[in-house]
Order: structure tokens, then sequence, then C-alpha cells
């Protein structure tokens, strides 16, 4: 690796993480803006402007956006201009020409632009976000002793973002722009050869067979390097990542749009999270598939007395509380997969939802439990828990009703006044959710409730239902094309030493890559009370793209914590070389 793409990556690095990104502030726009100066300074994106842009993400209320960029072999135009996020395009169902009818072989770099808050650095959060100068306001009484050894090896770089995710994207930027470079490059060398084989028409007479023969092997031998030796490069970062992925999702009708304005065929993402590597330092960790994840809402009415009276009286809390005993930690929901096992279900919240003391039962409780599967889908998991729901309720005294959120809906839009109802209701949810800072849960059940008041509904009952965020389970290795990928997964394991697990545990953005007809479940939208405007995605976007990934970035430790740190020979020499062999085959498999 020369010094020179060293220096471009840790130039990139310290430009990202000065912007100070924090998740849901204005810092993200920041960011997105260093971004888009970058690549408009470019030589390739000065000639070919409408091949980066911004795309703003749709219902954003802080108004962020996603920034990208695209190298593809060859000039012409685009048939409708993007560079500036025109939406336009996309609601029209996508617009535009694709500049020829061949699909042009595509390699996705991904990642997110926003970070972490600074506050687990204390009195050093002022430097959180300079590298250099958050190494000299780190020491032994604020780091483990892991972290402070690499500290003093000076073979880490530290400070917030530096691993989770700027360091992984400042290598995938610094790439993207040498191959844009080679396509200037490639382009001039056509166009030579263009200009050469003119001038030797001209000359013809004068031109011997062999000669002539000798020039159309030379110019065969070009065509071939210029042309198979190449595709398409497109870079996407989005904002939003660390909170419910809202870049991500909202990224999904641009990923359509540039698929057909440019005919390109996505091949492959890389995403730039950051890896671990095994205890022998070298065998780098790397996942071709993303958990999926749900959040399941209970809500349990009960019969309120005085707790002299308990036994006429159904106590919500006693509910609610088998219910999490049943579940919780359940390691006969688990799933594995190639000796990789699923984490049980975690109860986040549950508590009664009374106002103040009185010696009476509370009327209602609720939680809400955080599940992550790998092949269970909406449907299954509402299955469960309505299961679990009923053996819990069997043990009360008094009937029990269960239902699901669609059921008390469609109860409730039967009753007089529900459209004036529910308008109103949507005006108070849309200021819950922008104005007054309310979670996704908090709302769930906020509307759960109000709904219940307005049905007039005084028996007792347990509701189930969803809250956001949803993150669907998706395998690299069960999309379309996976033969393909499996070739993908050779070469990787040819060019570094890994270990292919088959799901990232932690959540990611790769979980809207793509999903498959079967993983479809309408039992999520329909018992979701948020679905809708203020929380959604295309679901059958993601059937359409089914993008094949890779989270692939440099080895990085203790991400979101005051140890943060990228290895900086991974960042500087081994990851970019990786990338760059990676993309040759992906672009040359048929």
């Amino acid at each position: 690796m020369n010094q020179i793409m060293k220096n471009k990556i840790m130039e990139i690095l310290r430009g990202l993480m000065v912007c100070g990104g924090v998740t849901n502030t204005e810092k993200e726009i920041i960011t997105e803006n260093w971004l888009l100066d970058f690549f408009r300074q470019l030589p390739y994106f000065q000639k070919y402007p409408e091949r980066c842009g911004r795309f703003p993400i749709p219902g954003d209320p802080l108004r962020r956006s996603t920034v990208w960029a695209l190298v593809k072999p060859g000039g012409g135009g685009c048939g409708r201009n993007t560079a500036e996020g025109n939406d336009t395009a996309v609601k029209n169902g996508g617009g535009g020409t694709p500049e020829t009818n061949a699909t042009v072989p595509t390699v996705v770099f991904m990642g997110h632009h926003d970070v972490v808050s600074a506050d687990v650095y204390g009195e050093a959060a002022p430097w959180a976000f300079d590298p250099d100068a958050i190494t000299k306001h780190l020491s032994e009484e604020n780091l483990s002793p892991e972290a402070y050894t690499d500290l003093i090896t000076g073979e880490w770089i530290f400070g917030r973002g530096s691993c989770d995710m700027l360091g992984g994207t400042a290598v995938q930027m610094a790439v993207l722009s040498e191959q844009a470079e080679a396509a200037l490059k490639d382009e001039e060398e056509a166009k030579e050869k263009q200009q050469r084989s003119v001038a030797a028409n001209l000359t013809g007479t004068f031109v011997t067979e062999e000669e002539k023969s000798l020039r159309e092997d030379l110019a065969g031998t070009e065509e071939s390097n210029n042309t198979k030796q190449h595709g398409a490069l497109l870079f996407i970062s989005v904002p939003d990542e660390e909170s419910f992925s809202v870049g991500m999702r909202g990224t999904l009708p641009l990923l359509e749009q540039l698929k057909e304005q440019h005919g390109l065929d996505y091949r492959l993402a890389v995403c730039a999270e950051p890896n671990n590597r095994l205890p022998d330092g070298r065998t780098q960790v790397v996942h071709s598939g993303s958990i999926g994840k749900l959040l399941p809402v209970v809500l349990v009415q009960g019969k309120v007395v005085q707790i002299g009276s308990y036994r006429d009286g159904v106590n919500p809390l006693g509910i609610l509380s088998r219910i999490v005993a049943e579940t919780e930690g359940d390691e006969s929901f688990t799933e594995t997969c190639e000796g990789e096992r699923s984490v049980p279900p975690v109860w986040m919240y549950a508590r009664d939802l009374k106002e103040g003391y009185d010696f009476s039962l509370p009327r209602r409780a609720a939680g809400y439990c955080n599940v992550l599967t790998f092949r269970k889908t909406p449907a299954q998991v509402m299955a469960y828990f309505l299961g679990k729901i009923k053996t819990a309720v069997a043990e009360t005294s008094q009937p029990v009703a269960v239902m699901t959120w669609v059921t008390l809906w469609q109860q409730a839009k039967q009753r007089k006044g529900f459209p004036e109802f529910w308008k109103e209701t949507e005006e108070m949810q849309k200021k819950r959710l922008r104005e007054q800072h309310k979670t996704f849960p908090e709302v769930t059940l906020w509307l759960m409730e109000r709904t219940l008041d307005f049905l007039h509904a005084d028996q007792p009952l347990v509701v189930f239902g969803f809250a956001p965020p949803y993150y669907p389970a998706v395998r690299s290795e069960e999309m379309k094309n996976a033969d393909r990928f499996a070739i993908y997964k050779k070469a990787l394991a040819a060019l570094q030493k890994i270990k292919t697990e088959p799901y990232f545990q932690g959540v990611s953005d790769c979980s809207y890559c793509g999903l498959t007809e079967e993983a479809q479940s309408p039992a999520y939208q329909a018992n979701t009370p948020l679905w809708g405007k203020d929380y959604r995605f295309d679901l059958e976007a993601l059937v359409r793209l089914q993008i094949p990934f890779f989270l692939l970035g440099p080895w990085g430790k203790d991400l979101h914590q005051i140890g943060e740190r990228v290895n900086h020979s991974s960042l500087t020499e081994e990851y970019p070389e990786v990338l760059r062999k990676l993309l040759r085959c992906v672009w040359l498999s048929k």
C-alpha cells in the first residue's frame, strides 16, 4: 500500500470525525455536506456531476439525507438528474432511461455517517472527535487494561467514530476515489485508441497487412482491459443507523432509481461495520447475514377493586408478570444456524400504568420485549407470544380476553365516530413523536390505551402488537444468485484469513438489503399501530433488490465506549487491499 493512499485514508477519517455527526443532531447534516464536498472536488464528479449527490430521506423531520456517489465505466448522461436528491422520479416509479440495455456488474459500498454521543468520555469529551488529541487525554485511569495496552503501542487510532464506522467509510471513500481516477484514465485511453484507429483508417493504404493485424490484436487487448476488468461502484452513506435506521429504510427508493437509470446489477454490498478478530489476532470475523429484530408489546387490562376485595378483581401486574416469566430468557425460543445461536427473548420494560398510589389494584400494566430471530417470521413470533399469553391468563380466577392489535382496531372502526376520533389521534400521535420526542414503544402503548378508552372497554383483556423498529432477518446465502455469492465467499477467504459467521447479532442496516418472498409477513404491518406515515419501509422493494452482502470492515474494538479504536494497519493497509481485490472478483465473475 503506497503512502499516498494511507495518507488519504487518514485525511478522510480526520475530516469525518471532526464533524461530530452525533445521531439525531444537526451535525449529521454537517457530515453530509463534508461528504458531498469531498466527492464534488474529484475530477471524475466534476466531469459527471449527476453521478453523485444527496437523497433526502422521505418524511424525515430533521431533513437528513443519504449521500451517494457512483463510478461506472463509460461516459454518457443520466436519464434523470438525482445529484441533489430529486425524488420526483422516485414518486413516479423510478423514471429515467438506462444509458444502455446491458446491465453493469455493481458493488455497493455502504455505511453510515452518524455516531453515538461522546458523553462516556467525561472530561475528555471535547477531544473525542480528534484522533490525535484524544490519545493525549486517555490514560490508564479511564481505559481498560487491554485498551490502555493498545494505546501505548501506537498501533491503534482512538476516538469517537474511528471504529463505528467512520474508519471503514473513509477507506471506502478512498478506494472509490481511486476507482474514479482509473475510470477517467480508461476513458482517455479508449479515446486515444479510437483516434489511432481513425488515423489508421485514413492511412490504410500505407499499412501492411502484418501491421494492420498487429494493430487489431493490440486494440482487442486494450478493449478487453477496458471493459472486462471494470464494473460499477456505488457508495452510499446514510444517517441515523445508530437509532432506528431511518436512513437505510429511506434509501430503498434511491437504490431502485439508480438501478433503473444506470442499468446496475447489484451483485454485492460491503458494509463497513467494524469486525472483531479471534484470539490469534489474525483471523477476522466476517458476517454474511444480519439478525432480525422485533419488539412485541403487551398491554394488560385488569379489573380494579380495593385490595381488600382482591378475589373479586384481576391484577394486570399478575398477568404481565406471568407472561414475562414464561418468556424471559426462554431458550426454547432460540434458533441455531451453523453452530451460532440466537439470543432468547429479553424484556426491556414491564410495569403498571397507574399514576400515583392508592389502596386499589392498577387498571392496566404493559411491557415490551426485545426479540432477535434467524428465520422466525413476525407471524411465528406472534403465535409464540399469544400461546404464552393464553397460558398466563388461564391461571386467573376470571375470564380474560386475548386479542391482537388488528382485532382491536377492527372493533374500533365499527364504532360510531371513529373517523373523527382517529383523525384527532393521528394529530396527537405526530406531536408526541416529533415535538414531545416520545419513543416508538411509548406511543404504541398510548395508541392501544386510547383505542380501548374509545371503545369504553372495561373487561379484563390482553392486547398484543408490535412497536418499531423492525429489522428483518436476512442471509446472503438465501437470496437470489446464491451460487454467485458462494464464489465471493471463497474469494474473500483466499484474500484474508477470516471466519465467516451466518448472522451479525448486533442488528445492522444490512437487514434492508433484501428479503426473500417466503420471509414476507403481513402480520407485522397489520399488528403495528404505528405502521404507516410515521414508520414504514418498502418490503416489496427488499424482495426486488435482494443484494447479498458482507459485513466487512477494519478491525475495531470497544465501539460506543471510551476505548473505541480501530487498528491502524488493518485500516490503511489490509482493508483497502481486500476491497480492491474483491471488486475485481465481483466484476470479473459471470
